[in-house]
Order: structure tokens, then sequence, then C-alpha cells
């Protein structure tokens, strides 16, 4: 059984939920030099293990809790950090040492992100959170509002921002070596040979291993049966209820540098061209084209972005340029006078028209910690370079993306202001959550 929430009850609660939490404990201070970061990781596990590696390697960071629903990632990370508390559950990590933390990480499936970082930030708390920032579009817009009221310090987890090849990029897109840019094509290899997708719901179930809590893994999910292999850890990335595909998993590394460098806003339409997905899980492939607005980077009629996945490729673009060696995961600006090829991985190209390419000479950027980054910011000393502001609408982008797959070859007109698509309701049914029972947000608490 699930919770179905409104628009106008989700966005209501929540502000409710965060004046009641405000009022409930005393929230912590602004760090101040000398003081080491209170932090608490929550979701140990896999890239949950990077960022709290990364993080508490930060010399003004101390890990005051550890949380993860599997016994088995909590205990390798505790050996690494005995002093700090154990918790299977966050919200009781949360309610026991909301006094005492400054901040924490959220390196959970996708579909915790946003029940978690809102509730964290309630408490006045600073919060890393993994991209993409939340399961639906509706959270996004949240976490992005929350964050702004409670003036915590956020950043969503894209440490390409901080790496040569973006900081590159940017460095050479500004010369203007391709003019306005009409179209950009953005592409990776996911999801092949990283997990399934275009598969069917198990329809049996095995054991749940004694190291899982799998009703915490759930969590505001639907209910289901534990099947080994096909959810934790990992895979649950091409399922519905959990993930977000590979658009949810890679856009915000790759679809960053066209928000970025051309200083895009909301999309105003988005199309599906490629196939509808099946009921609990994403296509094997997508194409999703968008039209954004103009800006002084573009063409004056605004630009088209198409994101490519599941091994597809802007076939035409590349020939037109005569790009034979594209990367596994990039993106690539058109213009009238050339094309920038551009990846988080390997340095930036450039190609003319003319099929030739150009050899650059890369500038000398400032290589930056992406984590170190939002401790700094913690402490007033900078600002973060993904902060939920923008994290908030580059989730958005891809997850409506994600929401067009599902009305493949129809033109979907969309409200950014109003946050809903023109006359289509049966569209704007899947910019929501749906929460299990149990898991509602409530005024108050710590649960959502």
């Amino acid at each position: 059984m699930t919770s179905y929430l409104t628009r106008r009850d989700f966005l209501a609660l929540a502000a409710a939920a965060s004046a009641g939490l405000a009022v409930s404990c005393q929230l912590p201070p602004r760090k101040r030099p000398g003081y080491p970061l209170q932090y608490a990781a929550i979701g140990v596990g896999g890239m949950g293990a990077t960022d709290l590696n990364q993080i508490s390697a930060h010399p003004e960071v101390e890990v005051v809790a550890l949380c993860d629903v599997d016994a088995d990632n909590l205990a390798k990370a505790s050996a690494l950090h005995p002093a700090a508390k154990v918790y299977r559950d966050w919200r009781c990590l949360l309610q026991e040492q909301r006094h005492r933390l400054d901040a924490v990480s959220v390196t959970t499936p996708d579909h915790m992100h946003a029940p978690i970082a809102l509730t964290a930030m309630a408490l006045g708390l600073h919060v890393y959170c993994q991209k993409p920032l939340t399961h639906t579009v509706m959270e996004a817009r949240q976490m992005a509002e929350v964050a702004v009221r409670k003036k915590v310090v956020t950043q969503m987890g894209i440490q390409n921002r901080a790496a040569a090849p973006y900081r590159q990029a940017l460095q050479i897109f500004q010369q203007d070596l391709c003019g306005p840019i009409e179209e950009v094509h953005v592409w990776t290899d996911r999801p092949s040979g990283w997990w399934p997708q275009n598969t069917p719901r198990p329809q049996d179930q095995d054991p749940v291993p004694a190291s899982l809590d799998w009703d915490l893994w759930l969590g505001v999910a639907p209910e289901r049966p534990y099947k080994k292999g096909a959810y934790h850890p990992f895979v649950w990335r091409g399922r519905k209820d959990f993930g977000t595909g590979a658009q949810g998993d890679m856009a915000c590394h790759l679809m960053d540098p066209a928000l970025w460098f051309l200083g895009l806003s909301a999309p105003t339409q988005v199309r599906s061209e490629g196939p509808k997905p099946l009921a609990d899980s994403f296509p094997e492939w997508s194409h999703i084209q968008y039209q954004f607005p103009p800006t002084t980077k573009t063409h004056a009629r605004g630009v088209e972005l198409h994101w490519y996945d599941g091994g597809q490729r802007p076939s035409e673009a590349l020939q037109r340029f005569g790009i034979a060696d594209p990367y596994a995961n990039a993106s690539l600006f058109l213009g009238k006078s050339g094309a920038l090829l551009v990846s988080p991985y390997e340095p930036c190209r450039f190609f003319l028209p003319e099929q030739a390419e150009v050899k650059l000479t890369m500038p000398e950027v400032e290589v930056g910690n992406h984590w170190h980054q939002w401790v700094d910011a913690c402490f007033g000393r900078q600002q973060t370079d993904a902060p939920f502001a923008y994290a908030a609408l580059l989730t958005e982008v891809a997850l409506l993306g994600n929401i067009a797959l599902e009305f493949p070859q129809q033109n979907l007109h969309w409200n950014s202001s109003l946050m809903r698509f023109a006359a289509r309701p049966d569209v704007d049914a899947l910019l929501q959550p749906h929460y299990r029972a149990g898991w509602e947000l409530r005024s108050g608490n710590t649960r959502l």
C-alpha cells in the first residue's frame, strides 16, 4: 500500500515538518574555526564508502556516526572509524544525534535521497547528497527551497566539477571557438554492462540476508519481496521504484556542462524518441530531445539538447564534424564555427566544420576536491559548486526526460514556473512522489 500525496499536500506538509523540527530541538551553531565539523555518513557502501573516505579525510572533520541498512557495509566503515556510533535506521541517528551533529552525507538509492536530506536540513544540518538529487521533480523543488530557507550548506555529488577536464573545457569554451551554440548532444555508455534495464519485475523471492534490513532498504518505496541479485547492491538503478535509470545516473555528470557553460534555465519542451519503458524498469536505450530558451551563449532561437544512452550516439552530428572516435561518456557542443567535445574523464577536443580536428593547448587550471569544498563551505570559507539550488535544476532536467519516456513520440510542453505540463494532467501525475504507508511526511518529528 502506498500513500499518495498531492502537490499541494506535499509542499504544505514539508513546510510544516520543517517548522516543527526547527522548534523541537536547538539548531546547531554555524561552524567556527578551531571546532571540527561533527559529521555523520548515511549510506556507507559503494559510493557511500567513497564519500565517507573523502569527507573524513578533511582535517577538520570528526566522524560522529555511521548508518547503513547493510550490516556488512556498516562493519567495514566502523572498522575505519571505531569511535563513531553505528545505526541501521537513519531516523534513529538523526533523532539521537541531532544536538551534536553539524552535517551529514546521504548516499543511498535514489528514492531515499529526499526523505533523508529534507529531514536533515529541517534540523539545520548541512547536507552532501549524491546525484541525482531526488527521485521526483517535486522533491527536487522542495530540496532547493528548504536548503535556502534553512540556510544550510549543500552540495550534490558531481565531483567532476572540480576535476581538470571540465575546468579546462570551460576555459576553452569561453574562447568562443564554436560561435553561438545551436545544439548539444550528450551520451553515455550506461546501462550496458553496469546494471540491467528493460527487465520485468522478479516474480519469486529469496530469503533476506541476515546482514540486510530489507524494510529499511525499501524505505518510502512500495513493499515487494527481496530477490537476490535484483536490487541490492547497485542494480536497483534500473528499477523505477528505487532508481532513475541511465539518465538519472549519468545526466547530472554529463548534462552539467550544457547548463553550466550555457547558463541554461528550465526547458520548455521535452520529447522521447525511444521505446516505452516496462512497468518496473527503464528501457534498454533512450533518446530524449529538449528545447531550451536562448541565452547569451546560444542561438537566438534557443538550443536543442539531445540525450542518448544504451549505445545510442548522435551519428549525423559526429559524421558532420568527422569525429570517428568519440568518448564513451561526453557532450558535444555544436555551433556554425565548430564543435567542442567535452568529457568528464578526458581532455576536451575541438573540430572544424571541414571535418578537421584542431589541436588544443590545455590551459592551466586549479584542481579542487568537491567533498572538501563542501566542508570548507560549512565553515564559511567558500561556496559550493553544486548547491541544491543548482542541483535541483540539473536533476529536474534529467527527471523530465524519464517522464517523457512514458509518452514516446509526444511533445510535452513544460511550464517550469507552474511546475506542470500544458494540458497534461496524466503527465503531471509523474512529478510527485508516492510514499509507502508509515513513511509519510509528518509535522514535528523526523518521519517522512
